[in-house]
């Protein structure tokens, strides 16, 4: 069994279909770090069925899907597939290959498949159980695991050596046992207590079984009697509601009249208004365009001011610039003597300050050699310096140590003598815990059978309830699921429906033929072979295969028709169609007589469907030469005794051509444009049956609910005293679990001051030592120290001497300095004036022509106004006219409003009178309506008490009633019937039907106790032998993986020792694991002493061990070598390559060793931000393609 292959797409930074091929040997897959290569390793734990998102580096499980970068957008969904060559069947599947995939989703959901069947995680993880893969297994190994293995508690690398042992089947079976054997005793216990509480019930139900016969009895002659006596009374009824009603028409009849008349007046009258109102909105019209008009005039008059005022504004304008043009000639003169001054003096200074800048250079260098001298001896003099501040520290120390050895030898003296005083006070506290811990246990169980009692009669009420809300939930349950039925029922035939009308299914030219025939522009047309035929669900698929993409064929009457459809459907670009007119096509119907005698033989494909006669011809030119079979053995045979001179189609779709080839694969089932429409019919009779059983349902869970609350009612009154009787439990409890833990802790207190005592003692003999040698360490310090101090002070004075030197010539040199500053300052200043004199003359001959142009400007606008304010006192005459000619036509139409407002209020003054007459005439209606309703009313009473009473309609009634010639003795023989019916007091009418339902139930648990009694007996069996298998592989294979792990140990670390052990091994199943090592030269107590590289490299030699007892077939290494040097990195390489024989390597590296033992080279890469990028590389392209040294 070997990895073949790895195809990601859309998995973290893979968004593109990526393909990894893996041959024998080693695979390394390398890349610059950030470059995604690790998201490989992901992939395949993904795949494996990884849940946790910590384990793939992510928050939350859509992370793993590509969330898009700035040039491309988000995938919706990941999918990773692993293939595994499976030619040894290690895989339970007769194939050479085994694809294991999965995909998600960003909704959420996923899929795992195993071959492209779809399967659940679960069945994933059994497959790859005890082979070293999977999940939890040892063929992926990250940095994590490294450092897992080597820094976890001994308990918890229990894991990786179950696996590696081979016992991860085993205990998963186990544990499969164990909870079944849970469930079994759970149930025992549940169905115990069940039969003890049917056992009390038996014999009291069939009493009140026999009361129920006679309350029956009692009952139905009383509702026969009262049924009759009502009715009698319904049809009194009826006869006085009959004559209320013809009263009602004719009063009706009259009011309406009215009302018509009433109606005619509000007509005139609304009318008259609208004329108003029309004229009024045309008077609103006419004076909105005179405001308008004097608005716009207005504004004219006011902007003829506005423009008046602006040419005065720019006249004064016009005179203000002039006076400034000939102000600017006098000052440009004045600048230019100015600016030639400052020019002269620049040029003075210049000379002096070349000669302050060669003085400088000569003081400079003499400094800078005083300063060097002076660095130097400062040094010396601070490592000196630095010497005496480490004698003085370990001087201190040696003190502090004595002090603080004095100091702690007196405390812990003192803390020996209190610990054995507390001893004594310890004692006494806890057999006082002791005397209270026992008086609250017997409260406790004073309490515990006051529960007893009530949770036994709650039990009892809480059991009927159960039963009866079971009961209730199941039948809710199947109503709902009748409804969903129901409604996908009628979704799916309203869908198909619509699909039939619309010709779903059907090509676009189709379609468009079919709808001109149906507008008449194409006679002739009777429509596609699909439409014209029926067939049965049995040879449905069948014939729709055999008929393939022929269904859409068009039947027409002859050919010209035909050409004329074609002829549109060039004509408008409408697609193509293949037509068959009966008037040419006649077809041939196979005649072989050997046909029929052959297995699996169903018929000829035209012989099985239904069709008009005038379309023989065609359907035996489609269908007479298809020969319908059982399935493809069958039509093998057929086929070769035709010679393949016809086709053939199996019931299931599969197809032998004429002349040899095979058509075939999957079908769906879902129904093709063929069967349609008797589909669409099958589901409408579908859904009518499941709406009668919800209508029969409803009237089942009205009962149930009732019975149902009846019992609530009780249990509330017993919960109310169980719930003070479990406060009182958990008040005690609580106080007793209190007085537990005061007892523990004050056992632990004891014993830790035992202990404490213990290594106090201990500690005392160490600092009476410490304290000795502390003294002499003082003594030797203090000389060193005296010796430094002299040497120290010679250095000193001469440094001060050079510090005197070096201070006159930097006085010097400041000298320098601030004169060349000084004359610097001043040039510059100069420079300035002179620029900021010919910037102001530049400046001002730039505001001299924009007042030339200002003035020019200024002078057109003038211009320009004065010929607009001509322009607007021809206008403002134009407005005044228009404003005259609508105020006329305002008062003529004021005029007409008044002759229709005065005809509307002689309208008004009839409408009047009519209302008064209508209103009498409703007031009688209503009185007769009042008095037919009180009617109704009792009629719809004695109705509402058949309903109430007996659940039955009027004509149901009617048809149960008997004559009653006598209706005083009927009504007396009722009222005895209802006298002796109460005097029977509370029956329970359900105890015939639950007294037989109890006595069925009783024998039933009785039978399912025993059943649970044989499987629990049969379940610990298996769990001993289990266990028994699981205690030997584990010791055999563990003692090989320890005896392996000291031979690679000494082989990776050229030496040493390395040792694998159980914490206890007498109980191997859940004993911890202690890993002992020892490099060659040292001396470990534990592995945390051990540098990262050597920590890493013992994980290493541990999973090398476990491949050597229990190869994987393939092993993906995640950057595990990435904490050891260089020259452990080639051992490590080396020796994985002396593994190759029986396990597939794949390493995700970065390290040149591992690189260079790798058979084949994967490079990753993210050239596109956010994208990796597979390349297949040699080892002398991995710099320059990846920029990996």
């Amino acid at each position: 069994m070997r990895l073949r292959s790895l195809e990601i797409q859309g998995f973290k930074s893979f968004p593109d279909r990526t393909r990894l091929s893996f041959n024998d040997g080693i695979t390394a897959v390398v890349g610059p770090n950030g470059s995604g290569k690790s998201n490989i390793a992901d992939a395949v734990r993904w795949v494996l069925g990884e849940q946790s998102t910590r384990t793939l580096r992510g928050g939350r499980m859509e992370d793993v899907i590509f969330g898009g970068t700035q040039n491309r957008k988000p995938q919706g969904y990941a999918q990773v597939q692993l293939t595994i060559d499976n030619a040894d069947r290690v895989l339970p599947y007769e194939s050479d290959e085994v694809t294991i995939s999965r995909k998600l989703y960003r909704s959420g959901e996923s899929e795992y498949r195993i071959n492209q069947a779809s399967v659940r995680l679960k069945d994933i993880y059994e497959l790859f159980m005890d082979t070293g893969l999977g999940r939890d297994g040892y063929s992926i190994i990250g940095q994590g695991k490294i450092a897992e293995i080597v820094s976890a508690r001994s308990s918890q690398r229990r894991e990786i050596f179950e696996e590696a042992a081979g016992i991860s089947k085993y205990r998963y079976r186990k544990l499969e046992a164990q909870r079944r054997l849970e469930g079994a005793e759970e149930n025992l216990l549940r169905l115990k207590d069940i039969l003890a509480e049917l056992e009390s019930r038996v014999e009291p139900l069939r009493e009140q079984a026999e009361k129920a016969m006679q309350f029956l009895e009692f009952s139905q002659e009383k509702r026969t009697l009262e049924i009759s006596l009502w009715v009698q009374t319904l049809e009194r009824s009826k006869e006085s509601l009959r004559e209320q009603e013809d009263k009602i028409l004719l009063c009706k009849k009259e009011h309406d009249e009215i009302q018509e008349e009433l109606d005619g007046i509000e007509e005139e009258i609304n009318r008259l208004f609208v004329q108003m109102q029309q004229i009024s909105v045309e008077v609103d019209g006419f004076r909105t365009k005179v405001r308008e008009i004097e608005e716009q005039s207005a504004q004219e008059v006011s902007d003829m001011a506005v423009m008046r005022n602006d040419i005065s504004h720019n006249e004064a304008s016009i005179g203000r610039i002039q006076e400034e043009l000939e102000q600017s000639d006098v000052a440009d003169e004045e600048l230019r003597d100015r600016i030639a001054t400052y020019e002269k003096e620049v040029a003075q200074k210049e000379c002096r300050l070349a000669e302050l800048q060669s003085g400088q250079e000569q003081e400079q260098m003499r400094a800078q050699a005083l300063v060097e001298q002076r660095t130097a001896l400062g040094q010396r003099i601070e490592a000196l310096k630095e010497r005496r501040f480490g004698l003085t520290q370990s001087i201190n120390e040696a003190k502090l140590s004595s002090a603080s050895s004095s100091s702690l030898i007196d405390e812990t003296i003192l803390r020996l003598q209190m610990l054995k005083d507390s001893a004594v006070v310890k004692d006494e506290n806890i057999a006082r815990i002791q005397q209270e811990s026992a008086d609250c246990e017997g409260l406790l169980r004073e309490i515990a059978d006051r529960i007893q009692t009530l949770e036994n009669a709650q039990t009892g009420y809480q059991i009927k309830y159960r039963g009866r809300q079971e009961k209730y939930d199941r039948l809710a349950a199947d109503r709902r699921s009748q409804e969903d039925q129901a409604r996908g029922y009628l979704q799916k035939a309203k869908l198909l429906q619509e699909m039939e009308n619309n010709l779903e299914g059907f090509q676009q030219s189709v379609r468009y033929v079919m709808s001109q025939a149906e507008k008449g522009a194409l006679q002739g047309v009777y429509g596609p072979v699909s439409r014209l035929i029926s067939v049965s669900d049995e040879h449905a698929l069948a014939v729709e295969i055999a008929l393939g993409a022929a269904m859409q064929n068009i039947i027409v009457e002859d050919e010209p028709v035909a050409k004329r459809a074609i002829a549109m459907l060039k004509n408008t670009r409408s697609g193509r169609a293949t037509f068959l007119p009966i008037s040419t096509v006649k077809g041939n119907r196979l005649t072989d007589s050997w046909l029929p005698e052959m297995e699996g033989f169903v018929g000829i494909a035209s012989d099985l469907v239904s069709y008009a006669p005038e379309f023989e011809g065609v359907i035996r030119q489609l269908l007479g030469r298809v020969v319908i079979v059982q399935d493809l053995d069958c039509a093998l045979p057929v086929a070769k005794r035709a010679s393949y001179r016809f086709r053939i189609v199996t019931l299931d779709g599969q197809v032998m051509n004429s002349g040899g080839s095979m058509t075939g694969g999957y079908s769906a089932k879902s129904a093709g444009i063929l069967s349609r429409t008797k589909e669409i019919d099958a589901l409408n009779r579908q859904a009518e049956s499941c709406q009668e059983r919800i209508r029969s349902m409803d009237a089942e869970l009205k009962g149930l609910q009732e019975d149902l609350s009846a019992l609530q009612a009780k249990m509330a009154g017993i919960q109310g005293e169980l719930s003070t009787a479990q406060e009182d439990r958990i008040r005690f409890e609580a106080r007793s679990h209190q007085l537990k833990r005061s007892y523990e802790e004050a056992v632990s207190a004891k014993k830790q001051a035992a202990q404490e005592y213990g290594q106090l003692t201990e500690r005392l003999q160490e600092l009476k030592s410490q304290s000795l040698s502390s003294g002499d360490l003082e003594k030797e310090l203090s000389l060193q120290l005296s010796s430094l101090a002299e040497e120290l002070s010679e250095a000193g004075l001469k440094r001060e001497g050079l510090a005197g030197q070096a201070e006159a010539a930097t006085e010097k040199l400041a000298q320098y300095r601030l004169d060349i500053a000084t004359l610097s300052n001043e040039i510059g200043s100069v420079r300035q004036m002179a620029a900021e004199l010919a910037g102001q003359k530049q400046n001002r001959q730039m505001h001299i022509q924009l007042l030339h142009d200002q003035r020019a400007e200024l002078e057109t606008e003038n211009r320009r106004i004065r010929q607009k304010i001509v322009q607007m006192e021809t206008r403002h005459a134009a407005y005044a006219e228009q404003a005259a000619s609508l105020q006329q036509e305002i008062a003529a139409r004021m005029e007409r409003r008044n002759a229709c407002e005065a005809q509307a209020n002689g309208m008004r003054a009839q409408e009047k009178e009519v209302t008064g007459r209508r209103e009498q005439a409703g007031r009688e209606l209503a009185r007769l309506e009042e008095k037919k309703n009180a009617l109704q009313s009792d009629y719809d009473a004695i109705i509402g008490r058949l309903w109430d009473e007996y659940e039955i309609t009027r004509s149901q009634a009617v048809e149960q009633s008997r004559p009653v010639s006598d209706i005083n003795g009927a009504q007396r023989r009722l009222n005895e019937l209802k006298s002796r019916i109460k005097a029977l007091g509370t029956v329970n009418v359900g105890a015939v039907e639950e007294y037989q339902e109890v006595s069925e139930r009783y024998r039933f648990l009785k039978s399912q106790i025993e059943d649970i009694e044989n499987s629990r007996t049969e379940l610990n069996r298996l769990i001993d032998e289990l266990t028994m298998d699981m205690q030997s592989i584990f010791t055999e294979n563990f003692s090989q993986i320890s005896e392996h792990f000291a031979q690679v140990f000494t082989q990776l670390f050229d030496g040493g020792r390395g040792e694998l052990s159980l914490t206890d091994p007498q109980n191997v199943l859940d004993s911890g694991i202690e890993i002992y090592v020892q490099p060659p030269g040292k001396i470990i107590k534990n592995l945390a002493a051990l540098s990262g590289g050597e920590q890493a490299f013992v994980a290493i030699a541990i999973y090398f061990a476990i491949l050597k007892v229990r190869p994987s077939p393939f092993v993906l290494l995640d950057e595990i070598e990435a904490a050891l040097d260089d020259v452990n990195v080639v051992k490590y390489a080396q020796y994985l390559r002396t593994m190759c024989g029986k396990t597939q390597f794949i390493a995700i590296t970065h390290r040149r060793g591992t690189m260079e033992e790798a058979d084949v080279l994967y490079g990753v890469t993210m050239q596109e931000e956010g994208v990796s990028k597979l390349l297949e590389l040699n080892v002398g392209e991995i710099e320059s393609k990846l920029g990996i040294s």
